[in-house]
């Protein structure tokens, strides 16, 4: 939505915002630490839930459950002057008015993050109106990407993330993250603060603009002896709107019974938990494990540009404070925290089809127009696919697309959850079609959803075509 210019200006301040990040960017890998004020939970790997761990996560739900609006308290914690009689606020503020949706859109897509930003703001001594600067940039949609490439709720271009230190890949882009993207833009903000001599409203017009671009405007003022403040600066009109569209919405939450919006209440407590889950993992099994959807998994884990993480990481899977303890004890006892998902890069060839690569490689099409996000049959030459390639045990015992069926009279009771469900003579091993959901297949092998749930740790909303799934057959006896 907004361009930044910062270029080779990135270079400038690098070594100050390595410090900013050093000193702010790190969170102690503590198991299960009390609120601090980074604002965020951070939970260790792959551990199964002491009762001294549950009360704890207990108690913490139970604050977050009781805590005041956390909207109340924000307004509390302005300290910038808003200018509230200034044309250009009050133009800004007829616009919000006349526009209620739109805030309310923001502050309902805001809600899961308000916490977070405010208290890594808080952290910095930042003005507490920074927090509402996402709703100006990109109405806190995460996935908003604007028509010159700046990403995420904080608009991030690829230039300055690169030089805030924010990872993209392929696999995953941390301007689309709102943990990694806030302490980055974040981090930008107090540098430009520090570049204006603590002068807000020049800082605020830089993150639109670039700090280049105001100080060429407090110069020319400068030379024709006019003044200096950002009311007199020759910026374009997109800055000239950045800075009172900011203050507006700040004016309108300071007074909430001269600008009557509704705004959803937000508890002012934590909210989000961050789960270090270790290894690779598909975040459709990842929101089965915390019992979510997979869309809310994705909206907290925005920065993921596949269905699984990478290799490579990041590893930590942002879920609500409430799913901690489902996800953690599931994520412990469950297989696929022992299996890693391979991949295989294939280059495309002069007359390959997506039809010709995925019977090569023993999947569909649909599984690689999805995960290599095509829209289209055709390939270019030398295009670099992904190939999924099922690394885990039982992929590797049958990788024969039929079901197979193992006959035995023997018919062993199923395996409690708790433990990891084992292959049964009698067992089924069917690969998922189109379509299929458990009822259906269930049904097919007049078994029930709940038995076929609890040997696949999964719902219906975690079946991926193409997959293999164990069916425990032996149990109808």
């Amino acid at each position: 939505m907004f361009k930044k210019v910062i270029g080779c200006r990135v270079k400038r301040f690098l070594n100050l915002m390595i410090i900013i990040i050093v000193s702010y960017g790190v969170i102690t890998q503590t198991l299960f630490a009390a609120n601090s004020v980074e604002g965020i939970q951070v939970y260790q790997k792959n551990v199964h839930l002491s009762p001294e761990h549950k009360q704890k996560l207990a108690d913490d739900i139970s604050r977050y459950r009781s805590a005041d609006n956390l909207w109340d308290a924000l307004r509390e914690d302005f300290v910038l002057a808003h200018y509230e009689h200034n044309p250009a606020v009050q133009e800004k503020i007829q616009w919000y008015m006349n526009n209620q949706d739109f805030l309310l859109r923001s502050a309902s897509r805001a809600a899961p993050y308000l916490y977070y930003i405010k208290q890594q703001v808080k952290k910095r001594h930042l003005p507490a109106e920074l927090v509402l600067l996402p709703i100006v940039e990109s109405g806190y949609n995460p996935f908003s990407l604007s028509h010159v490439g700046a990403a995420g709720i904080w608009q991030l271009m690829p230039e300055t993330a690169s030089g805030l230190g924010v990872q993209r890949d392929r696999w995953y882009d941390g301007r689309r993250d709102v943990i990694a993207s806030t302490r980055a833009a974040l981090n930008y903000l107090a540098y430009l603060q520090s570049f204006f001599d603590g002068n807000w409203l020049l800082a605020i017009a830089a993150y639109n603009t670039g700090e280049g671009n105001v100080l060429a405007a407090i110069r020319r003022n400068i030379r024709n002896g006019r003044d200096t403040d950002f009311w007199s600066l020759p910026v374009a009109q997109e800055t000239r709107d950045y800075v009172p569209s900011l203050l507006a919405l700040a004016t309108i939450i300071s007074h909430p019974s001269r600008y009557p919006i509704y705004f959803p209440p937000v508890r002012n407590a934590p909210y989000l938990a961050q789960v270090d889950v270790g290894t690779q993992i598909n975040l459709k099994r990842a929101a089965t494990l915390a019992g979510i959807s997979y869309q809310k998994l994705m909206q907290l884990n925005s920065g993921f540009n596949r269905a699984s993480t990478s290799k490579k990481g990041p590893y930590k899977l942002v879920v609500p404070i409430e799913n901690v303890e489902q996800f953690s004890e599931n994520l412990a006892r469950s297989p696929l925290n022992r299996q890693a998902i391979q991949w295989t890069h294939y280059y495309v060839k002069s007359g390959d089809t997506l039809v010709s690569i995925s019977k090569k490689f023993n999947t569909n099409v649909a599984a690689l127009r999805k995960l290599n996000h095509l829209s289209k049959n055709t390939l270019r030459h030398g295009t670099d696919l992904l190939i999924p390639k099922a690394s885990h045990k039982r992929d590797n015992e049958f990788s024969d697309e039929k079901e197979i069926f193992i006959s035995s009279k023997k018919t062993p009771s199923l395996l409690a959850v708790a433990n990891r469900y084992a292959l049964q003579p009698g067992d089924t091993v069917y690969m998922v079609r189109a379509n299929d959901t458990v009822t259906s297949i269930a049904k097919r092998f007049h078994i029930s959803k709940q038995a076929l749930r609890e040997a696949n740790l999964m719902d219906d909303n975690a079946l991926l075509e193409g997959e293999k799934i164990i069916v425990p057959t032996h149990m109808r006896g």
